[in-house]
Order: C-alpha cells, then sequence, then structure tokens
C-alpha cells in the first residue's frame, strides 16, 4: 500500500494518524518511525526562537509572577531542553511549585530540583503532632495506616495505603506543616484488589483519554503484572508526569513513564485538535465516575453523576464545601464535559459554634508552611466564612480558600483577602507584549489564532480558539501578562462565541497549567 506522507502531516490531530487503518496494522516501533519522519519533512515555521536561554527567562518570569519566592533566591539553568533548579527556599511547596512551573513550560523536557529547604526552625515533637492532626482530614474509611516520626525538620512517614492517591495525600499534607524540611516516604501501597492486566491497561488507557489534560493519542501503555508501562510524545514534562499519575488507578503494582519523549514541536502538530473533543454521554459518565474515584477528597461519598449532550449534573451529599468544589474540579477536567451544574449539598452532623470554626482556620494557617506568617482573618457568622487581608500571590490567596472549605461547619466562603501588588503598573505596550509572550508558551493555546490589545490595563483579545477551555487559558494568559481585566472576543471553533469581561480579583475558571497532583 503507498502511504502519501504528507497527507498524514497535515492531520489536524494525533488521533486521525492512530486512527490510520495502515498504520495502526503496524509494530509501535515502525510506527514511530514513520512519526518523527513525518514531522520532520513538515514541520511549520514559528514567530518566536525557542532556545535554552528563552526557556530560562519563561521560567524565571512564572516563578517571580506565581509565587512569593524572591527574585535570585532559585538559580536556573538550562541546557539542550533539561532545567536544573537550585537555591534556597523557605518550604517544601515552594520548592515543588518551582519544579511544578518549570514543567509546564513549552521546551522543557526534564527537570532536576535541587533546591534546598531551610524552613523556621520547630520542635520535632510540635512538627510531628502537627503532621498527625492533618492526617485526619484524609476521608475516613480508606485502606490507610500511617505512623509520623520527625528528626531535624525531616519527617518520615512508614505504614501503608491501598492507592496512590492516597500515599501522595499523605506526603502533601507532610510537606504542607511549618517547619518540615524534607518527607520520607516508606508508605507501601498495597492494593486491597487483585486485576487482570488486560483490565487495568483497558482503564488506563480509558483514564488517559478522559484527562482533559492529556493527549493520550500518541501514548502506549502495557501492563504486566500489575506493572504499568507507558511509551510515546507528550508535550511537556508536566503532561508526561501527569500520564504516569494518570495510569495509578486501583490495582496497579508500579508505573513506569522513561519511555514517554517529551517533544512539543512534534507533539504541536499532531495534537488533538481540541481538548473538548466529542463523546458520548455514557463515555464521560463513565469518565466522570473513574476521576471521582481516583480522588480521595470525593469518593467516599459516592456522588450521583447525570450527563445529558456533555452537561454533567452531580447530586448527593458531601461533609465539606471543598469535597464539593472538588468533585466539580474532576468533573470539568474531564474530555466532552462542557458544562457542570454542581448540585452537590452539605450535610454536618453538626454545626459548630461560630468561634470554633474560625479558631480551627486559623490554626491551620498558623501551621501551614506557606501561609503561617501573613495577616488572614476568618470571621465567621452563622457558619458563612470570611476571608480577609493581604498576601503576596494569587496562589496564596486560593490556598486560603481551599484550606477553609476543608473545614466542617463551613457553609459558604466569601474570599476578601487581596493580593499584594508587586510593583507599578506596567505600560499598555508592555502588558500587550508580555500577553502575547505568555500565549507562545503557553501549552494549550495557538497564540496565532489571538489577538491582543491593552488600553488602560485592560487586555481585548480577539480571534479564534479552539474551544471554551483553550479560550480561559487565554484569559489566564493575559492576566499573567499584567492586565486587570480581560475582554474576550473570541470566535470558538463549534462557531459559538465567548464574548464577556473578567477581572482577576473574581475569575473563578482558572485552568493555570498541567500541575501535577494537588489536594
Amino acid at each position: 500500500m503507498n502511504l502519501n506522507f504528507r497527507s498524514i502531516a497535515v492531520l489536524p490531530a494525533a488521533r486521525q494518524f492512530h486512527d490510520n487503518q495502515w498504520i495502526r496494522g503496524r509494530s509501535w516501533a515502525l510506527r514511530m518511525t514513520i512519526f518523527c519522519t513525518v514531522l520532520f519533512m513538515y514541520r511549520p515555521a514559528t514567530g518566536r526562537e525557542l532556545t535554552d536561554s528563552t526557556i530560562r527567562e519563561s521560567i524565571g518570569k512564572h516563578i517571580l509572577y506565581e509565587t512569593a519566592i524572591a527574585p535570585g533566591q532559585v538559580d536556573i539553568k538550562v541546557n539542550d531542553g533539561i532545567v536544573m533548579l537550585s537555591g534556597t527556599v523557605n518550604n517544601l511547596l515552594r520548592k515543588d511549585r518551582v519544579r511544578q512551573i518549570a514543567e509546564s513550560i513549552r521546551g522543557v523536557r526534564s527537570v532536576v530540583n535541587t533546591v534546598a529547604v531551610k524552613p523556621v526552625v520547630r520542635e520535632n515533637e510540635v512538627i510531628a503532632r502537627d503532621v498527625r492532626n492533618s492526617l485526619p482530614q484524609i476521608p475516613p474509611d480508606h485502606g490507610m495506616d500511617v505512623s509520623v516520626s520527625v528528626d531535624a525538620g525531616v519527617v518520615t512517614l512508614n505504614g501503608t495505603a491501598d492507592s496512590w492517591v492516597l500515599n501522595r495525600l499523605a506526603v502533601h499534607q507532610a510537606m504542607s506543616i511549618k517547619g518540615v524540611s524534607e518527607v520520607v516516604n516508606l508508605i507501601d501501597i498495597k492494593a486491597r484488589l487483585e486485576r487482570d492486566d488486560k483490565d487495568l491497561g483497558l482503564d488506563v488507557k480509558r483514564r488517559l483519554a478522559a484527562d482533559l489534560y492529556v493527549d493520550d493519542a500518541l501514548i502506549e501503555v502495557t501492563v504486566k503484572g500489575g506493572r504499568v508501562a507507558l511509551e510515546g510524545i507528550v508535550g511537556t514534562a508536566a503532561e508526561k508526569r501527569r500520564a504516569a499519575e494518570d495510569a495509578w488507578i486501583y490495582g496497579v503494582a508500579a508505573v513506569e513513564n522513561k519511555d514517554l519523549i517529551v517533544d512539543w514541536q512534534e507533539k504541536d502538530h499532531m495534537r488533538r485538535a481540541s481538548p473538548y473533543i466529542s463523546q458520548s454521554d455514557q463515555t464521560i459518565l463513565r469518565a466522570v465516575e473513574d476521576a471521582l474515584l481516583m480522588d480521595p477528597r470525593v469518593n467516599a461519598y459516592n456522588p450521583d453523576i447525570f450527563v445529558v449532550n456533555g452537561a454533567v449534573t452531580l447530586s448527593g451529599a458531601v461533609d465539606t464545601l471543598y469535597a464539593k468544589q472538588a468533585a466539580a474540579d474532576d468533573a470539568r477536567s474531564t474530555t466532552g464535559v462542557w458544562s457542570v451544574d454542581n448540585q452537590l449539598k452539605l450535610r454536618y452532623r453538626f454545626f459548630p459554634p461560630d468561634n470554633e470554626v474560625a479558631s480551627i482556620i486559623e490554626d491551620v494557617f498558623r501551621r501551614d508552611a506557606e501561609l503561617h506568617a501573613l495577616d488572614i482573618i476568618a470571621a465567621v457568622k452563622d457558619n458563612h466564612v470570611r476571608l480577609s487581608g493581604s498576601v503576596d500571590t494569587m496562589g496564596q490567596k486560593v490556598r486560603a480558600e481551599n484550606i477553609a472549605t476543608q473545614i466542617e461547619g463551613v457553609l459558604t466562603l466569601d474570599n476578601r483577602i487581596t493580593v499584594n501588588a508587586k510593583a507599578d503598573r506596567p505600560s499598555d505596550a508592555d502588558i500587550s507584549a508580555a500577553i502575547v509572550d505568555e500565549l507562545f508558551w503557553s501549552p494549550y493555546v495557538d497564540g496565532d489564532r489571538i489577538g491582543v490589545t491593552v488600553k488602560d490595563g485592560q487586555a481585548v483579545l480577539t480571534g479564534n480558539a479552539a474551544g471554551r477551555f483553550v479560550a480561559h487559558a487565554a484569559v489566564q494568559n493575559a492576566f499573567e501578562g499584567g492586565a486587570e481585566t480581560v475582554w474576550t472576543k473570541l470566535v470558538l471553533d463549534d462557531g459559538s462565541t465567548l464574548n464577556e469581561v473578567f477581572r482577576e480579583d473574581t475569575y473563578q475558571f482558572r485552568p493555570g497549567r498541567i500541575f501535577s497532583f494537588r489536594p
């Protein structure tokens, strides 16, 4: 059979390449050889040169914008797309954050994170107590038994968990405690059920296909003895990490992703045309069920899920506002979902007094590695919480909200925390140039399809976007570029439009970067 390379090269999506019947009949190695040959023959020109120097500059800008880390605190070196991070920060969350930021940047193939953590000094017994107090926030009735020991700020977790997700949740809880410099994870994953390799492989493939942040079309999955191996091509180092995390479904003993190649240029020309690809309601329903099952914040409550024409409705009852919001986030991150109607109700065995709720929230803030030194006040009236005060970054504001919503007894939350300005507002021309730069570095947005103008700090985005998710990713890029408000005048590929004005302090839809596991 004659194969027309050029016709394959201009296919709009990797799924079309993957579904070509002649190609599907070849071996994986031959398919990848054909794929790479095609991409070598057909590489569209880009309007921007991507070098180690520009990658380093972009990482530095995003660390400055998205964290409270002072300039020069983290040293960034890039060699052939391999990023080496060094320097010193004051908590583990910041160390992990800079790794996440670097992995999400286009052109980064891998990140070596040697940043040292020098936290505030606290007694071992106090740190251990706070870590233990944080672990019960993991929903009950899960298979996890963990002990905690601390030596000079180094926390060691011993025990067992029945899933990788619970394992990671325990580690994250320990990382968030003030005074922790390192977490040694000795928690064994012991699944309570054994599953057939074929079934595991099918479920992993389904999970990858359902993840809005992962393009599964060029990822091959094999399973042997409960051990999952992933190979193929992804667009960013963050997508590579997230694909591995998706593979950690119940029954999996290990996941290996060393054969997933990060190559944004090749991926850009073969990726699916839009994160919102058409899916049947039954496929979406099963995908959302899988997502909620994987999330320990939600799966204990078994919410009811209904899907009609891609619109998801969640109903049932959960114990915290955080669980309610997490369920909606899981649904929104599922491929094919166009909207989410969150009708989950809060069920409380009792309503704690307002002063007790406020005390619990502020106590958690005081032991939190990122928020303990900030001026945040929790006011509670009839179990409705209002947060006020000031922080240095939007991430800190969101973190405070996430923590408060995890407390039982919180019915609603009004986040009035203000974010301190880092410097005087730049000129409109500088903001416009920064937004164009952000669109270029985005792993979601085709910046060539979007026009940018800025006047008096308001950015206007015109042109086209693949779908609402991509359009909102562009809005987030505009905020990261320095815009105070964003007016979208975008035509989506399905013919609909997004014509709205957004303010950063009230903006709710935040696709952000493809950050790995974030409780």
